[in-house]
């Protein structure tokens, strides 16, 4: 018998205790706006891999998904 993996819904958990976050929740947390956010990541303080990760990377328009606390990090919005 297979032992059976069980996750804490994460719909319980506040935004804040989230590590990864869509495009659009991570914008609303940090405040900025999304063309901010796309910016940012093509200045290359945000790199792919580290910071945001394709949520489907067998498709090349995939939504993306954003570490929350390597954003802020690289972000200087926590130490």
């Amino acid at each position: 018998m297979r032992p059976v993996q069980v996750a804490a819904s994460s719909a319980l958990l506040p935004m804040s205790e989230h590590l990864w976050l869509t495009t659009t929740e991570l914008c609303s947390h940090l405040a900025i706006s999304r063309s901010t956010l796309f910016a940012i990541r093509r200045s290359g303080l945000l790199k792919d891999g580290r910071h945001l990760v394709a949520k489907n990377p067998t498709s090349s328009r995939s939504h993306l998904l954003w570490h929350r606390q390597r954003c802020e990090l690289a972000l200087g919005r926590i130490s």
